[in-house]
């Protein structure tokens, strides 16, 4: 299966689409051509997940799916007040606008059962209604236990899950049900250090955590040998349920200034050969910053920023000593403000 996206990368090629198409369609007077005109619908960048090396920019297209972002040609924009898909307006960026072409993200709110299939622009010169099919985003994958066995049943939660096919890895799997926020499937045999793919009606999403590279997924996992706090008086909640980045359940710890938690790791149930990196996502009651320290090794301690919303973060090995394996993975606040509760979740290993 084919890496997760380089995100750099497809930012470039799509900023450098944008460029080359504001300096074709540019309008020297920054007027209107006076004929308002839809000529041709383009998508920006278009990347199948589960193909390499497919990568295209500015493509004709006559779907809109909603949440992508898409070139819209013709003439009579420079004077644009609104553009709307069957009803809901998008919020569009002026730069990205003249007299000749439109680039916008499509809102991902934007319905598209039983309805009109209409794109409709406003401008100073008059109103256009265009007819264009209009679809559902990609799936989004909100949660699935990241960690099962072969032959469990497991459910799959998010949205967008419009007759869906289900890949774990390349074998397919014929969903037991589903609905358009979740599926229940039978994981196959042969899924470590592989991804789950979901595919609607529009296209194609791949889960970004690998299966079984999970130290915490709404629990511990067997990768975990052991864990506690530096000060017991910290709250320490390892299924909290009010918060979640991925599935269900976070671990809540209420941190003390400078005060830790550890993690102790199972050496044996890891191939570092596989991974390039450990990834967690942390949200603090106050934005902040923890210390990240790998097998005691205090000389190369990475400093984890954080929010008061969830803010993932990918930490690669080179980042805290290079090591050869993984026995203890401590945390330790210091955001040299007195303390801070911070939820920890979507806790483990990325693949390369």
């Amino acid at each position: 299966m084919k890496n997760l996206k380089n995100i750099m990368l497809l930012k470039f090629y799509f900023l450098a689409s944008i460029l080359i198409l504001l300096s074709a369609c540019s309008n020297d007077d920054g007027g209107s051509s006076g004929t308002l005109a839809v000529t041709g619908i383009s998508k920006s960048v278009i990347d199948d997940p589960l193909i390499e090396g497919d990568r295209q920019v500015d493509v004709p297209t006559d779907v809109i799916n909603a949440g992508n972002t898409y070139i819209i040609r013709g003439s009579g924009f420079a004077t644009l007040k609104s553009i709307s898909f069957n009803g809901l307006e998008s919020a569009f960026n002026p730069t990205f606008v003249t007299d000749n072409a439109i680039v916008i993200s499509v809102d991902q709110k934007t319905p598209y059962y039983n309805e009109m299939d209409e794109l409709k622009i406003v401008t100073n010169i008059g109103t256009l209604i265009y007819n264009v099919k209009i679809r559902p985003p990609f799936p989004n994958i909100n949660g699935f236990p990241i960690n099962p066995n072969p032959g469990d049943i497991i459910t799959i939660t998010g949205e967008y899950f419009l007759r869906p096919v289900v890949n774990f890895g390349t074998t397919t799997v014929e969903p037991i049900s589903s609905t358009l926020t979740e599926i229940t499937v039978q994981v196959p045999n042969d899924i470590q250090y592989k991804n789950l793919s979901i595919t609607n009606v529009s296209g194609t999403t791949v889960a970004s955590q690998s299966f079984g590279s999970a130290i915490y997924d709404d629990a511990y996992t067997s990768i975990k040998a052991y864990d506690g706090l530096w000060n017991a008086a910290d709250g320490y909640n390892v299924a909290y349920d009010k918060d979640a980045k991925q599935g269900t359940k976070s671990i809540q710890w209420k941190a003390g200034g400078w005060n830790g938690l550890y993690v102790g790791i199972d050496k044996t149930k890891v191939d570092m050969t596989k991974y390039k990196g450990i990834r967690i996502s942390l949200k603090g009651e106050k934005t902040g910053t923890a210390n990240m320290i790998v097998n005691g090794n205090y000389g190369a301690t990475f400093s984890l920023a954080f929010k008061t919303d969830w803010t993932y973060i990918e930490v690669p090995f080179s980042a805290v000593g290079n090591p050869t394996e993984i026995t203890e993975i401590t945390f330790q606040e210091s955001g040299n403000f007195g303390g801070n509760t911070i939820l920890i979740d979507d806790f483990g290993f990325v693949l390369k």
